[in-house]
């Protein structure tokens, strides 16, 4: 996830925009081979091969697992007739079928009725091309009228049931995935309607899948406990063991996950929390003071003292111990590089020292799966529990698969739909990597059901669009996808589906 915009030296209650911040340095090209990369929400640059891959993956085609047709307990709203007319704020969304969706855009754009080649042109890209997205069309006919478009993305959707209950787990795998909370809704950090192409409930104004205790509705924003349950309870539908909270450091000071406390606290049997340390906020001028001097690993101890008093400690000392997710019965963490901690041949050192200052505090020791870029250090392979490699489409499964000290534990990115981030308000071009259907995620389930633990990249990254949370307008193979979609496959795949 980029942030893309805070006040320097304020943390998180003051963000405000915008200040584009870059986190990746390196961009890759995404062939055959696998390389690391240091940006975790890294924008491809250049993407050989990103289109067939939603097509098959591989080389090999991949069954999906439900219906397409299938809405389940999802009603969507009357299909959009008309009138014909050009709107001041062009909304996305209107149309179901592809040929209405491509005359209520060129309506709403031009105010008047497109060519029957126009609509049957449009029309087949959505429906057989695997990259083309509803924004492109719109974003295409506003070039070519050259007009500046303002956007809208109206929920299509009649109804947005509640969900209860894990699935009966046939398979020993747990799965769980990162879970991005540095955004502040609406409308700010992360938060921009046009930054994503999916869109969840509550990030332009408040919905009641939100709501809180006497608070009926709620935005989507980590300052909301109803934000918090809504995602717990969403996440142990769909299948998940638990959740790895993307921790920047100033997402967690002051308290601030307090609402995380108050949601597990209303809920009986809620998932479990693991830590994500995200490496990248170290170094970087938006923050206050204690953030801007990057650790030196040359100072193995002045180095620990500062990741674990101003990362690892808050953190496991703000969530209770029995929400911490523990694997073979120690807690979780996903140790990140993004490029800031330097020397890596000096990581083992560091990652010792973590352990032991947490033992101390805590009287366990934590089980760390790290990036694979802190292996440069060849006693990682001692000290590390696990590895991992955060980008995982230029890998021919599609995943990392780590079997350090017998354990087998795979890692795997499974959508992207970058809308805002690569080159916000254009077209996308031939190389952008676009995978907004599910052919990577029924791979990856099929084939880790041999794993103890998969690990997925991300649960709701809405600006990467490498989430797969309950999001509104899932729009692929000229339709719109129920808003569980993703979530389904997971559930299925769990039961021994």
């Amino acid at each position: 996830m980029k942030p893309q915009s805070v006040a320097t030296g304020l943390g998180w209650a003051a963000l405000v925009g915008p200040v584009a911040l870059m986190l990746g340095l390196l961009s890759g090209c995404f062939d055959q081979t696998v390389s690391h990369i240091d940006a975790p929400h890294q924008n491809p640059a250049e993407t050989k091969g990103a289109g067939p891959v939603t097509q098959a993956v591989g080389g090999r085609a991949v069954r999906q697992t439900i219906d397409e047709k299938d809405l389940g307990p999802f009603k969507l709203k009357p299909e959009w007739s008309g009138p014909c007319q050009r709107a001041e704020v062009v909304d996305v969304n209107l149309g179901h079928a592809p040929e209405n969706f491509v005359r209520a855009a060129y309506c709403q754009i031009t105010g008047k009725e497109p060519s029957a080649e126009v609509v049957r042109s449009w029309a087949e890209k959505l429906t057989n091309q695997a990259r083309t997205r509803r924004i492109d069309v719109v974003l295409s006919i506003c070039e070519e009228e050259k007009r500046t478009c303002q956007l809208a993305y109206s929920d299509p959707w009649e109804n947005h049931p509640e969900f209860t209950g894990a699935p009966a787990k046939k398979l020993k795998r747990d799965i769980g995935a990162v879970f991005m909370y540095f955004f502040n809704c609406p409308n700010e950090v992360n938060c921009k309607m046009d930054w994503a192409n999916t869109h969840a409930p509550g990030m332009a104004e408040e919905h009641p899948l939100l709501g809180f205790g006497e608070k009926k509705a709620g935005y989507y924003v980590p300052s909301n406990p109803g934000f918090w349950r809504r995602e717990l309870i969403d996440a142990k539908y769909a299948g998940l063991d638990f959740l790895l909270l993307n921790t920047y450091g100033p997402d967690i000071e002051d308290k601030k996950l307090e609402p995380l406390a108050k949601a597990l606290a209303s809920l009986e049997d809620p998932i479990k929390i693991a830590f994500f340390d995200d490496t990248w906020t170290w170094g970087q001028p938006y923050f206050s003071e204690a953030w801007k001097q990057k650790p030196d690993l040359d100072d193995t101890e002045a180095a620990a003292k500062r990741i674990y008093a101003m990362k690892w400690k808050p953190f496991f000392s703000q969530v209770d111990k029995r929400h911490w997710y523990r694997f073979k019965g120690k807690p979780f963490v996903y140790f990140y590089n993004a490029g800031t901690l330097l020397p890596r041949t000096k990581s083992a050192a560091l990652i010792t020292r973590l352990k032991q200052m947490f033992v101390a505090d805590f009287q366990e020791e934590p089980f760390v799966d790290a990036d694979s870029a802190y292996f440069e250090d060849a006693a990682m392979e001692r000290v590390a529990d696990a590895r991992y490699q955060w980008f995982t489409f230029n890998s021919p499964e599609r995943r990392s698969r780590s079997t350090l000290k017998g354990h087998v534990i795979d890692h795997a990115m499974v959508k992207w739909d970058a809308v805002g981030r690569d080159h916000p308000g254009k077209l996308p071009r031939q190389t952008d990597l676009i995978i907004k259907d599910a052919v990577v995620l029924s791979r990856v389930l099929e084939e880790t059901r041999d794993a103890e633990l998969l690990v997925i990249a991300t649960w709701n990254d809405l600006g990467e669009g490498t989430g797969i949370n309950r999001n509104y307008d899932y729009y692929f193979h000229g339709q719109w996808q129920r808003p569980d979609y993703f979530m389904q496959l997971i559930r299925k795949s769990q039961s021994g589906l």
